[in-house]
């Protein structure tokens, strides 16, 4: 039902007609200081992952993000890439006799890509406001190996699970954008994706600033929730929502 959806509104965009407007194109970099929360699964293991964000520089091993956009009149096209390795562990006791020790490693890429389309735009002042949907997909490549150390009167035992896998979802999304050449400006963006066994969502609310030398200095917040489970033979699921501040900078060539 949700591709239906994507397909009618691929078709809506299409069916629009668009305006000669000057096109530009961004690129930018950014720092996502994610909290992660939720758990993954792995060969019947499952395992919490909470990092709160005070955490996440002492976890984070490497991390980068960027972004590219195109607009040209009416239509833009954009993507994102944010890619993160970090390693937590997690324990827990059980009646003072058996502790559990698990280390989880998630070496994670997102990759972003979306046509939108401007339904509609008003002009206030020097400044624009502008209303965007846009259909894309999302792909995500996950790494994750648990590594548990299990102590009972006095006996450990230890194991290790290891998994790789990628999955896409459709997406379809709105974004809510208001500015001009040079000065403040804010935007709102949120979507939604699904896959034969995923399903995504995002939020991301940004306030900026555009100087006249084409340079963008932003900041805000983001919300990204991945839930996927591929029933295999390891068991391979998660299910973590990604939530905290982001800022970063673009050029406008």
């Amino acid at each position: 039902m949700f591709k239906k959806w994507g397909v009618l509104t691929l078709s809506l965009l299409l069916s629009l007609p668009a305006q000669a407007k000057d096109s530009w194109t961004d690129i930018g970099f950014y720092l996502f200081a994610a909290e992660l929360d939720g758990e993954s699964t792995l060969g019947g293991v499952t395992s919490d992952v909470d990092v709160p964000f005070d955490d996440i520089l002492e976890n984070l091993d490497l991390g980068y993000m960027a972004y590219i956009e195109h607009r040209r009149g009416r239509w833009s096209y954009f993507g994102d890439i944010a890619y993160l390795k970090l390693t937590t562990d997690d324990s827990s006791s059980s009646d003072g006799l058996l502790d559990v020790d698990i280390d989880v490693e998630l070496e994670q890429t997102v990759l972003e890509a979306f046509v939108g389309y401007r339904v509609l735009e008003r002009e206030t002042g020097a400044e624009t406001l502008g209303f965007d949907l846009y259909l894309g997909a999302r792909n995500t490549r996950l790494d994750i190996s648990l590594d548990s150390d299990a102590s009972l009167l006095g006996l450990t035992r230890s194991s290790e699970r290891g998994d790789d896998d990628d999955w896409t979802d459709t997406v379809v999304g709105l974004r809510l954008q208001y500015g001009g050449t040079e000065g403040w400006i804010g935007s709102l963006r949120v979507d939604a994706g699904d896959g034969s066994d995923s399903s995504s969502e995002q939020l991301i609310a940004l306030v900026g600033y555009q100087s006249d030398s084409d340079w963008v200095f932003f900041g805000g917040y983001r919300y990204l929730n991945l839930d996927v489970e591929d029933g295999g033979d390891n068991g391979f699921g998660i299910d973590i929502d990604y939530q905290g501040p982001m800022f970063g900078a673009s050029y406008r060539l």
